[in-house]
């Protein structure tokens, strides 16, 4: 570290996470890396490049001495990289760099799926019924009345991430075995599961509106669509991701409700990843993640508008005169295809998915199996990421969508035996 540079702290800099180190160098900054404990699964600390920050601390030392050690630098900011940051970030944020931190009172509701809910429905937005439960006993009466009963349910960790453990329970029936498969299981991030959340299942369609906010006024870096599909048992599988344009049916409704998502949960400083259901009711919150989009997103987003929450971040902290527009223009189509294993198995021709590369708009492809693998069906999203996907973009929005099928026609072809 150079004497008089500004440090700036990324709490768990994997996923997309791994791309504020070099975009702060670049901006004059510092970038030091904290790797909290306990550490989530491998999936997300295999991205984590430790060589591109001038320094490393881990949490294990206890959160006294990380403060001391972080303390001795000039910190502009602290974000957290990935999910399993969030709360050690607002901690530190909290303690370091107040004047950027989020609301600390509502720390926990940043990251609960339960009391996200509660803080949404107290600021007085419409919101989905949930119920959380540290024990199945607890939760019957409730469960067995009115809104609940007779419902499809949809039942994840209070702390879930990349939809790990997320079940649904079809007309209610048999809810006591999804909780109690989840209870006192360690989730994607590390944790044991104390508490689940229960609620009613949404449907409609999902979208993701992604933001940077500063002082408290929250801008849009991007906008997208999810399609998701039944696979192998597990109903809420990734297949697409498409980038949409800011103005389109129904974006200022999502906009607005998610604007007041950030507001109720006391969101200050920093990119949010807001992933909504548009219902027949209005948009409902499926959750709100306190950092930049992962698997892939943010790198998605920049070929989509030129821009996202990282680059946004980045010009904020180096004082760049109109850094931050509050919304964005959709440059290019961008589509984003995930492989999805419809069965577990050996993996027999995985040449099919090097075939998409040859598509005349894919700008990205990554294909993370080989012949002989042997792999499981694909239940979540980091299953799905851990077969690969295939980032399409062209500013001809026709040439997207034909190479998006045949993209999907060359994964169809993949062969799984058993």
């Amino acid at each position: 570290m150079l004497m008089g540079t500004r440090t700036v702290v990324i709490v768990d800099p994997y996923s997309s996470g791994v791309m504020y180190a070099p975009a702060l160098r670049r901006a004059g900054f510092s970038p030091v890396a904290v790797c909290s404990d306990p550490p989530p699964a491998p999936q997300f600390t295999a991205a984590f490049r430790p060589q591109d920050f001038d320094a490393r601390f881990r949490a294990e030392e206890g959160l006294d001495a990380l403060l001391r050690a972080l303390d001795r630098l000039d910190v502009a900011a602290v974000l957290p990289g990935a999910e399993s940051g969030v709360l050690l970030a607002d901690h530190l944020a909290a303690r370091l760099a107040p004047h950027l931190a989020n609301d600390p009172e509502l720390a926990p509701h940043r990251r609960h799926k339960g009391l996200m809910q509660q803080a949404l429905a107290r600021h007085g937005l419409p919101v989905t019924p949930t119920l959380t439960v540290r024990h199945p006993d607890e939760a019957a009466p409730l469960l067995t009345a009115p809104p609940f009963a007779g419902q499809d349910l949809v039942v994840k960790p209070a702390a879930a991430v990349c939809t790990d453990g997320v079940t649904l329970v079809e007309g209610g029936r048999n809810w006591q075995a999804a909780v109690t498969a989840l209870l006192g299981r360690r989730n994607a991030v590390g944790l044991v599961n104390e508490e689940v959340v229960v609620q009613r299942r949404l449907t409609g369609t999902e979208y993701v509106v992604n933001t940077f906010s500063h002082d408290g006024r929250h801008t849009v870096t991007d906008l997208c669509r999810y399609r998701k599909v039944a696979n192998a048992g597990h109903f809420a599988v990734y297949q697409d991701v498409e980038f949409l344009p800011f103005a389109g049916p129904g974006h200022e409704e999502l906009v607005d409700y998610v604007r007041g998502a950030l507001d109720a949960l006391g969101f200050r400083f920093g990119p949010a990843h807001t992933e909504v259901m548009l219902t027949a009711d209005g948009p409902r919150l499926i959750e709100v993640n306190a950092r930049v989009a992962g698997s892939g997103m943010a790198a998605a987003a920049a070929l989509a508008t030129g821009d996202n929450g990282i680059q946004r971040t980045v010009r904020y902290l180096g004082g760049v005169q109109g850094a931050v527009p509050d919304t964005f223009e959709l440059a290019r189509t961008v589509r984003v295809a995930m492989f999805v294993a419809p069965r577990p198995g050996t993996v027999a021709n995985a040449e099919v998915l090097h075939e998409i590369q040859t598509l005349p708009t894919c700008r990205g492809l990554e294909v993370r199996v080989r012949n002989g693998d042997t792999i499981a069906a694909t239940s979540d999203l980091l299953s799905s990421t851990a077969l690969g996907w295939a980032l399409l973009a062209d500013r001809d929005a026709a040439a997207v969508e034909r190479d998006h099928r045949l993209a999907r026609a060359f994964a169809e072809r993949l062969r799984i035996t058993a």
